[in-house]
């Protein structure tokens, strides 16, 4: 009878693989601030960044992210069935031709807006001016890319969050002005979404870093928080008395003064000369 053992047979023991989170975002997002700082918060974990071909969010979510940050329309929120935490507010601008009359201007008046043909497309807000209405709907613009290639035709102009139109437009083809002024344009929104099923603490240690958690900040979830000690009061400084003003002896107030000094001392005379006569 043969004995077997399990030696040469040629496996190794795997090493366990590394924790990573993966953090999605839409074009036009720079997330690199929160990755660096989640590095020096939570450097055991590694931090996947995942672009994403979207512009706003919609119902359908990418799988395989842990957390998503997306852009909504302005007034508008992220859809129900998930968490949310709102980061920052994006401005607007106008983006025309690299020709037109405008584009050497770094920013347009919200008031001129109504002196620019503005193409209607998908992404645009129903806060923002009204856009020129296509005659047959069929012609709209199927994208806020399709709709970037009529204004370099020269077919008109559009308005986009301005991270978004610098990611997405052609130097050589579109210019961004910011819109600026009164009655100031509703800008779009960046959100942090996540699963309900999925707020787990290396989660929650990430939208500590998106708050503005720090690793000086930073501490365990299962930590207690203790209140300060109290202040010991300290006494208020009490008012000085303030000092009489020096009068003129040969003044009419100088003299007024010395004539009641007078009467009281008189009065305080008489006063002690009765006591006396009491005693």
């Amino acid at each position: 009878m043969t004995e077997t053992t399990a030696e040469g047979s040629g496996s190794e023991p795997t090493e366990p693989t590394a924790p990573t989170l993966r953090l999605g975002f839409a074009r036009g997002i720079a997330p690199s601030k929160w990755a660096d700082r989640w590095q020096k918060v939570q450097p055991d974990i590694a931090l996947e960044l995942v672009p994403l071909n979207l512009t706003f969010g919609g119902p359908k979510r990418p799988e395989g992210c842990d957390v998503v940050i997306e852009r909504a329309a302005p007034g508008e929120r992220p859809v129900d069935g998930r968490h949310a935490l709102k980061l920052y507010t994006e401005a607007i601008a106008l983006v025309v031709p690299i020709d037109h009359e405008l584009a050497k201007e770094e920013t347009v008046s919200a008031a001129d807006l109504s002196l620019v043909p503005l193409l209607d497309h998908p992404d645009h807000s129903a806060e923002w001016p009204a856009a020129v209405a296509w005659q047959d709907p069929a012609w709209m613009p199927r994208n806020a890319l399709a709709a970037l290639e009529l204004v370099a035709a020269g077919s008109g102009s559009m308005l986009l969050p301005q991270p978004l139109a610098r990611h997405i437009s052609d130097k050589r083809k579109h210019a961004i002005l910011r819109v600026t002024g009164e009655p100031a344009l509703a800008g779009s929104t960046i959100w942090a979404t996540w699963d309900i099923d999925r707020d787990a603490l290396d989660v929650q240690q990430l939208i500590g870093v998106m708050r503005g958690r720090t690793a000086r900040s930073s501490r365990p979830a299962a930590s207690v928080e203790q209140d300060p000690a109290p202040a010991k009061a300290s006494r208020s400084p009490q008012p000085k008395a303030a000092k009489k003003p020096k009068l003129n002896p040969n003044s009419r107030g100088a003299q007024l003064a010395a004539a009641r000094e007078k009467v009281e001392r008189a009065k305080a005379e008489k006063r002690k000369a009765a006591r006396r006569k009491r005693r």
